[in-house]
């Protein structure tokens, strides 16, 4: 390219010289007339005297680091990397200001400037530069990204939602951001936007998310054909079945009722729900047994039927049903009853043995973050996720102190 160049000018020098073109030139009253093809060799000689000159200052200028070098950059900014994994904080800063030298204001720059600054417990300053930078850049998120997860850990949901908006019109896809956005939506009462959220959501758990929603929307609107759509997405939630259960009871479909809890039971044995379906009717004992034919692995129905027959006074009964309770579950409490209802016994049956007998506990665990609850939650209270709760029975044992 370079050579084409240099022969189209001295074609053009060559033509000029050859066709003896004048050209006249005025200034400051005076008049000059002089050969074109001088006046065109003395343009370009003055052009390319220029270009070599400024290809040697920044050789020179690179040399002795008055210039921009990428490469430079990058090796700063691997610097204040090995300075934040060691913790010293005053080589990353310098390693920060010498890398924006040569790559300029760059917007990781200023985001790794931003977490720094929250090592250092300066949120309000990090804040502000994650807020500068979510302001001016286009094709990268690290500000808003940085500000949603700020809000987030503030408790602070409208900063957190605008910021989160402003991650998904980046990265439209973002599954987690996606789940954060409809449970904040949740959790303020938005119920639109999480259905809006909600149709972009791929997720393993979506069935039950949509369940959860329109569970909340049917909280505001006491619209009954919302909790039934709710229970037919997560039939496996206890509090959307009870709840199913209790409106239909309240219309008189108590036959409605009795199957919401009966799949429900099915899918989740629980003392709530056997407590509520047998409830339904006034024979406990019949009620009982159709939930034990349902979930006939679960030491639930058995220890409920147990206690049913005590109050009947059915002893012999009451003990064939707590024996086989403890036989699927080694727990505490059953244990007790068994006692229990051997001592009630005219007959005095023998005790099984109960020395493997432990104490147990019964709660909720969030499934992507582990938290502990003692209530269901539609949102988790600690990572925002949504219709992540699950029933969970576990021996003290294996617990840790803090639950």
């Amino acid at each position: 390219m370079a050579v084409v160049k240099l022969v189209f000018v001295f074609l053009l020098v060559a033509c000029a010289f050859f066709f003896d073109i004048k050209v006249s030139i005025s200034f400051i009253g005076r008049s000059w007339v002089l050969p074109l093809w001088e006046l065109l060799a003395l343009i370009f000689a003055i052009i390319y005297l220029y270009k070599i000159c400024k290809s040697l200052w920044d050789k020179l200028s690179s040399i002795l680091g008055l210039k921009a070098d990428v490469r430079k950059g990058v090796d700063y900014l691997q610097e204040a990397f090995s300075g934040m994994l060691i913790k010293d904080h005053k080589v990353v800063w310098k390693a920060l200001n010498k890398a924006k030298k040569h790559l300029g204001e760059i917007p990781f720059i200023s985001w790794l400037e931003g977490q720094l600054c929250l090592i250092n417990g300066d949120t309000y300053k990090a804040k502000s530069l994650f807020f500068n930078l979510s302001s001016r850049e286009k094709d990268t998120v690290l500000g808003a990204y940085s500000l949603a997860q700020l809000s987030l850990q503030n408790k602070s949901d409208k900063e957190a939602i605008e910021s989160i908006k402003a991650v998904l019109k980046v990265y439209p896809d973002a599954q987690n951001f996606l789940n954060q956005i409809i449970s904040l939506s949740i959790k303020n009462g938005n119920i639109d936007d999480a259905f809006y959220y909600l149709r972009k959501l791929s997720d393993e758990n979506e069935q039950n998310i949509e369940a959860v929603v329109y569970f909340e929307k049917w909280k505001k609107s006491s619209d009954l054909s919302d909790l039934k759509k709710a229970h037919k997405l997560a039939p496996k939630i206890s509090d959307i079945a009870v709840a199913y259960a209790e409106e239909l009871m309240k219309n008189d479909e108590k036959r409605s009722a009795r199957k919401a809890l009966m799949r429900n039971f099915e899918l989740s044995p629980s003392i709530e729900i056997f407590n509520k379906y047998v409830a339904l009717d006034e024979d406990k004992i019949k009620r009982g047994e159709k939930l034990l034919n349902a979930a006939p692995q679960s030491w639930v129905p058995y220890y409920c039927l147990a206690k049913i027959c005590v109050e009947e006074e059915m002893l012999t009964l009451a003990f064939e049903y707590i024996s086989r309770a403890y036989e699927l579950a080694h727990y505490n409490f059953i244990a007790d009853e068994l006692t229990k209802i051997n001592a009630l016994q005219n007959n005095g049956e023998a005790l099984m043995d109960l020395s493997e007998a432990k104490p147990v506990r019964f709660f909720w665990r969030c499934s992507k973050c582990g938290d502990h609850s003692m209530k269901w939650r539609s949102v988790c209270s600690c990572c925002m996720s949504v219709a992540t709760y699950s029933y969970v029975e576990e021996f003290e044992e294996n617990l840790p102190t803090m639950l």
